[in-house]
């Protein structure tokens, strides 16, 4: 295992920025928006909107990354409850939060639309559905509220999944190990690119299946590391070997760009294909401490990507306040901007954190209660019936 995953925590900062500037840029800057939609972009700020389907798979697969080192490393099981309730604790209140400081401006335009009696109906049934976060799976009814929601919703399937993918993959080495890669990716592109022509471009896009090979090829990635580091008599990285895979995983992702209209389809990067690029990414700043990894690890990057959930989350709501106030423009970009993080960072040290850790605390007191109770039912279990036997058997 890595001494110091900090670097990746840093990197997730980097990521939801590009969300956010994918989704601000051609609304404050429309003079630098791309200008094909779906062909190579003519200048800087239309590379780096294209690249904004890199994050969120790059996202998926660190997600696998990270919680096999969490839960799978040197155990066999997982606590699926406290699996469960860390998960929830981690992502639910800031979630919610901003679910319901949405809600007024959905009904308003349902109330709008349909009339008081339907628009509070359908305000009702989308609230709904996003409070259980299904609105991934059904995007062009459900996905009203906050449009990067959407990737939430796969979070969610690959927790569920989790406790049993990832210990069975857990187990692979070797031949077996690299083979079942191959394999995941293949057939993950395969499954994409066959759903593509049978399904909407958002539900290609948004649907979580087609998203959990990247997921899976996270836990891989971390599992073999972890072999790696274990075996005896290795050869030490180099801080070279580091950087040269770290050159070319940043490359290849910035070459990619120009590809876009080969594909003749929109958005060809969002379901994993740039995946093993993104696993040499993560392999490279965590292998062995190099000066990028190292300056990742400081205080303030670090603080900025504790801040990148509520960066990603709360992002839109706040370009929405802006062009309600007439205030999208060129001008007011970098206050938008300052404004984003600086209520991400006070929300992670404020609001988060507090809440998670409250959260956990009502959850392992709970657990210590039925604990007691199990051990009573057990008990009693073994008593003779006769014993049992009372007034209102």
């Amino acid at each position: 295992m890595p001494r110091n995953i900090s670097p990746l925590t840093s990197v997730r900062f980097f990521a939801a920025s590009l969300v956010l500037w994918h989704h601000s840029v051609r609304i404050f800057l429309p003079g630098l928006s791309v200008r094909h939609a779906h062909g190579a972009p003519d200048d800087f700020s239309g590379i780096v909107s294209l690249a904004f389907p890199v994050s969120v798979s790059f996202f998926f697969l660190l997600s696998g990354y990270v919680l096999s080192f969490v839960y799978l490393h040197n155990r066999q099981a997982i606590d699926k409850s406290g699996f469960f309730a860390a998960r929830f604790a981690r992502i639910y209140p800031l979630y919610f939060v901003v679910l319901v400081l949405n809600m007024p401006r959905l009904l308003a335009a349902e109330v709008e639309r349909h009339g008081i009696r339907i628009g509070l109906t359908k305000t009702a049934e989308i609230f709904a559905a996003n409070a259980v976060m299904v609105q991934g799976w059904y995007t062009s009814r459900l996905l009203r509220i906050n449009v990067p929601t959407w990737s939430l919703c796969g979070e969610v399937f690959f927790y569920l999944c989790f406790p049993l993918l990832g210990v069975l993959l857990w187990k692979l080495h070797g031949l077996r190990l690299w083979m079942t890669a191959l394999a995941l990716y293949a057939g993950g592109q395969l499954l994409v690119w066959g759903s593509r022509p049978h399904l909407s471009l958002e539900m290609a896009l948004s649907l979580p299946p087609l998203h959990l090979s990247t997921f899976a090829l996270g836990i891989l990635l971390a599992r073999w590391q972890t072999l790696q580091n274990a075996r005896k008599n290795k050869a030490a990285v180099r801080v070279w070997q580091a950087n040269i895979i770290l050159a070319l995983s940043v490359g290849g992702v910035l070459l990619s760009v120009p590809l876009i209209p080969f594909f003749s389809i929109p958005a060809p990067y969002n379901n994993g294909l740039l995946a093993p690029l993104f696993a040499g990414f993560i392999w490279a700043l965590t292998v062995t401490p190099t000066p990028l990894s190292r300056w990742l690890c400081g205080r303030w990057p670090v603080a900025l990507g504790n801040s990148s959930y509520a960066l990603y989350l709360i992002h839109t709501p706040i370009l929405t306040l802006f062009r309600h106030l007439q205030w999208a423009n060129e001008i007011f970009y970098p206050v938008y901007l300052a404004l984003c993080v600086g209520l991400s960072l006070l929300s992670f040290h404020y609001f988060e954190t507090p809440a998670r850790l409250w959260l956990l605390e009502r959850f392992h007191a709970l657990a210590e209660k039925q604990i007691p109770a199990q051990a009573d039912v057990s008990k009693r279990s073994h008593t003779p019936s006769r014993v049992l036997a009372g007034p209102d058997s």
